[in-house]
């Protein structure tokens, strides 16, 4: 009976000293629980502040960068400014000085009146194109010549134009080539200038065109194929030659040109 007492004994007395463990523990983990809340607390507090801090940093960089700028968009402003003002002085200044020189003014006068001359305007008022069929090179190298030697003449108003005059001799002397054309019974020959008729047949249907007075004109011992008929005009220097007037009403300039295989002449007002 005593065995059994003893028993109990011990046994209450674990389980009281387990209770008190337990309860211990309890404690203890409720401790460290809120402990740990406030380390928390204090770090998100802590973490918040710095944020905050760092967003005033920010501001506040921001706001000395605003003010930096506007302090050199005041500084800028000023400079142009201060040079606006040079620059109406110094404009100012020229004025005068061109309005006490008189040189000066007639300078810009005459070359407000050489711009307008140079860009007077050039009005076409004929134009005639010829086939070149005959390629003989000899003859091809004539034309080349005669047309550098008439692009460009000027005729002035009422003139009397001259072909004979402005090509100038078609010898060899002067480098045209012997090439193929007419004598006066219609036969093939070499000879010094030969294809320059073309050249003035075409000139003369440009004339036409344009109604000039021709004064002088002289048709081929034979039918050519680069104009209509009887609209051919050949010369030879010394006894034939082309001639018109010009009976416009403003100096003509004669534009001439050719490929080997066409001749073009413009007659252009200026």
């Amino acid at each position: 009976m005593r065995s059994d007492l003893h028993e109990n004994n011990e046994n209450l007395t674990f389980i009281i000293l387990f209770s008190i463990l337990l309860i211990v523990v309890i404690v203890v983990i409720v401790i460290i629980f809120n402990s740990n809340n406030e380390l928390l607390n204090n770090i998100s507090n802590y973490m918040g502040e710095n944020t905050e801090n760092m967003e005033n940093n920010d501001n506040n960089n921001n706001n000395n960068n605003n003010n930096n700028s506007n302090n050199n968009n005041n500084t800028d402003n000023r400079t142009n400014n201060t040079t606006n003002d040079t620059n109406l002085n110094s404009t100012n200044d020229n004025k005068d000085e061109n309005t006490n020189n008189p040189n000066v003014n007639e300078e810009e006068n005459s070359l407000q009146n050489n711009n307008i001359t140079d860009t007077k305007e050039e009005i076409e008022i004929a134009t005639y194109t010829t086939t070149l069929y005959d390629k003989e090179q000899s003859r091809i190298d004539n034309i080349n010549l005669a047309t550098s030697k008439l692009n460009g003449k000027i005729i002035k108003k009422y003139e009397e134009f001259s072909f004979n005059n402005t090509i100038g001799p078609m010898d060899e002397s002067n480098g045209f080539k012997k090439a193929t054309g007419f004598d006066t019974n219609g036969k093939k020959i070499k000879m010094s200038g030969g294809g320059i008729c073309q050249i003035s047949s075409t000139l003369y249907n440009t004339a036409l065109i344009a109604n000039f007075n021709i004064t002088e004109r002289h048709p081929h011992s034979r039918r050519v194929y680069y104009v209509p008929k009887d609209k051919d005009a050949t010369i030879f220097y010394g006894s034939l030659d082309l001639k018109f007037i010009n009976t416009s009403d403003s100096d003509v300039k004669i534009v001439a040109s050719n490929t080997e295989s066409e001749v073009t002449i413009k007659l252009v007002k200026i």
